[in-house]
């Protein structure tokens, strides 16, 4: 019996290659979703802290540490200017999360494109796969009609050559 030969066999194994490109990209960007995410907590961890040393210094700003004593005029205006640098600090950190949000955005419509892909290769490969199937199981229709015409014939010349007179 003949053997199948899909003739488009090539490029079903190219689109399946696609597909799983397309499933290493997706991944890609999912850990790369991840790993910014894990930064934008990070970030936002810090702002907290930073957001609570400055309401302790606030609440230390008139008392002196471990002594009965009274505090300067500088060092109130020291720990004062300290409170300011926070401030800044905390801004600076809130200016990198809203940093940190776009690219988490980013990373996501990346996913998403990336989600689309893998899905359209995977389509393809489906539909090819499909039409591969067809074909094989039309090419072993006919083979096995034409098998049984063959048989068929067969069958007929006994038969024609036994019913003749010897």
């Amino acid at each position: 019996m003949a053997q199948f030969t899909y003739r488009l066999q090539l490029l079903l194994e190219q689109k399946e290659e696609a597909k799983k490109n397309a499933e290493r990209e997706l991944k890609r960007c999912e850990q790369e979703l991840e790993t910014q995410i894990s930064e934008l907590e990070r970030r936002r961890r810090v702002e907290q802290e930073l957001i609570e040393k400055r309401k302790q210094l606030r609440r230390d700003l008139m008392s002196k540490p471990g002594e009965s004593g009274t505090l300067t005029a500088r060092e109130v205006f020291d720990r004062s200017e300290y409170i300011k640098v926070v401030g800044l600090e905390i801004e600076a950190a809130r200016a990198e999360i809203v940093a940190q949000e776009a690219v988490v955005q980013r990373c996501e419509r990346q996913v998403q494109e990336a989600k689309a892909r893998v899905e359209e290769a995977r389509r393809e490969a489906e539909v090819l796969a499909k039409h591969r199937k067809k074909q094989e199981e039309r090419f072993l229709r006919e083979a096995q009609a034409k098998e049984d015409l063959e048989l068929d014939e067969i069958g007929n010349v006994l038969y024609s050559t036994r019913q003749r007179p010897t």
